[in-house]
């Protein structure tokens, strides 16, 4: 039985509201912004490329603030206590969407438990344990062991509230054929785009999920539109800002950075590899790779195809020690994580409820 009355009523969005803003606070406690790319430069349209195309948040916070006196950072918390307040409510839509659960409550309590693979990829320091060890006058002792905070971006977490939903609708078009949820879903992978480009990476993973269920007139307009979509967004939105030279960039005829050798030194040292699997996802990928067969049709080809070309353009391309370069996936792990286990005691389940009288 759930929690009924109008204290039980109120619990969810207070629920929501107090752990969003707690986690915001963390967030901007423990973190700092790169100092190319502050909030102030990024709502004036002054950071580097390709920090400023990011544009989403950026170009809301600056409408609001030419109607109210706030300053940046304040506005850009208020957004992101509205993005963790969005991902536990897409959570739950998402369990429901599964059947994860027995009732609104605990799918609701359940919901709450995608923050902590969210918060150990945004919040939490990379650890640097480099070396391992000392030897000190011939006693052998730990390393120079520390805690290197993150920087944070205001589009790191609207990103991955993006991506989970978009999933959720493919979901819902594979379930029903109804087009509509094609028409939400274009709509809502526009937006995205604007905020981030790593919706590129979700086109091969919709032709993965429709290839065989979508009419293939309707699949090659949908996947047009996408392409089309994108380039316009993100060629305008690159082009606009082509002059916001970034002095960091090192591939070719971008303003992007490569990073893959930087990437692989800190995984020779056998600790931070292990620490870093820990961390990654808080772990929920070995369900979701343990108990691939259960796992979701969708799910599955959306990890696959989505999930590892994402990873590897993150790999090359960002700090793999900030952890928030993977944030997109993170929902998506948690999901497939989650999904997979209740898939799999189901199953355990069903045959000792044949047998019961």
């Amino acid at each position: 039985m759930g929690i009924s009355g109008p204290a039980g009523r109120l619990a969810w969005p207070c629920a929501l509201i107090v752990s969003a803003i707690f986690l915001t606070s963390l967030h901007l406690a423990l973190t700092w912004p790169w100092y190319l790319a502050t909030p102030t430069r990024l709502i004036n349209f002054e950071a580097v490329e390709p920090f400023q195309h990011r544009l989403l948040v950026p170009i809301i916070a600056a409408g609001v603030q030419a109607l109210v006196p706030l300053g940046e950072e304040l506005l850009f918390a208020f957004v992101e206590v509205l993005a963790w307040m969005a991902l536990v409510m897409v959570a739950y839509r998402a369990l429901s969407v599964f059947g994860i659960g027995g009732s609104a409550l605990s799918r609701r309590v359940l919901a709450f438990t995608i923050v902590m693979p969210m918060a150990l990829h945004l919040i939490m320091p990379d650890l640097i344990l480099t070396p391992l060890f000392n030897l000190d006058g011939g006693v052998l002792e730990l390393g120079t062991w520390r805690a290197q905070r993150l920087f944070h971006y205001p589009y790191d977490l609207p990103a991955a509230v993006f991506t989970l939903v978009l999933v959720l609708l493919m979901v819902q078009l594979v379930r029903t054929h109804d087009l509509r949820w094609l028409a939400l879903y274009l709509g809502l992978f526009a937006v995205a785009t604007v905020n981030r480009e790593t919706t590129l990476f979700l086109i091969p993973a919709f032709i993965a999920v429709f290839y065989r269920t979508l009419d293939r007139k309707v699949l090659a307009i949908a996947l047009v539109l996408q392409v089309a979509a994108f380039v316009a967004i993100q060629g305008t939105l690159q082009w606009t800002f082509a002059g916001n030279v970034n002095p960091n960039a090192s591939v070719s005829g971008t303003h992007y950075e490569h990073h893959l050798l930087r990437n692989l030194i800190p995984f020779a040292n056998p600790l931070y590899l292990l620490t870093y699997l820990m961390q990654f996802s808080a772990g929920l990928y070995l369900p979701a790779l343990l108990l691939r067969q259960h796992l979701d049709p969708v799910l599955g080809r959306t990890l696959l195809w989505f999930g590892i070309p994402f990873f590897a353009s993150a790999f090359l391309f960002g700090r793999i020690q900030e952890h928030r370069v993977v944030i997109e996936l993170i929902p998506l792990l948690w999901l497939g994580g989650v999904q997979a286990l209740a898939a799999w005691n189901a199953s355990r389940a069903q045959p000792t409820a044949a047998v019961s009288p």
